[in-house]
């Protein structure tokens, strides 16, 4: 799917994936693609080696109004880096920082 078919919108930002303990953090591109609700704020984790997805996560949600043009609603990931504490913090076009613990696969705002 195209993430840019508007001439306003310069595409997702170029966030980096990060690995640890053998497993490859990443953001979609398209959500949808991996059965999400949006297009955005979607973290995809895959086996570094093999490239196997292992499981998919809505980071957050981002109601979209449909009379409004789609992809400028949208809302990616701008920065991706675990913590000290081992959690991924990610944050997002809108500077909303959201922590996610990839062992229980949760997420809550960061403070």
């Amino acid at each position: 799917m195209d993430l840019n078919p508007s001439k306003d919108r310069l595409g997702p930002p170029d966030v980096k994936p990060v690995e640890r303990d053998g497993v490859r953090y990443a953001q979609a591109s398209d959500g949808r693609d991996h059965g999400a609700a949006n297009a955005d704020g979607v973290l995809v984790a895959t086996d570094a080696k093999s490239g196997k997805k292992l499981w998919t996560l809505a980071v957050y949600s981002n109601p979209i109004d449909p009379k409004l043009e789609l992809d400028m609603q949208w809302r990616f990931f701008t920065s991706m880096a675990f913590d000290t504490d081992g959690r991924l913090r990610i944050t997002n076009e809108d500077g909303k920082t959201f922590l996610v613990d990839v062992t229980t696969k949760t997420v809550a705002p960061a403070p």
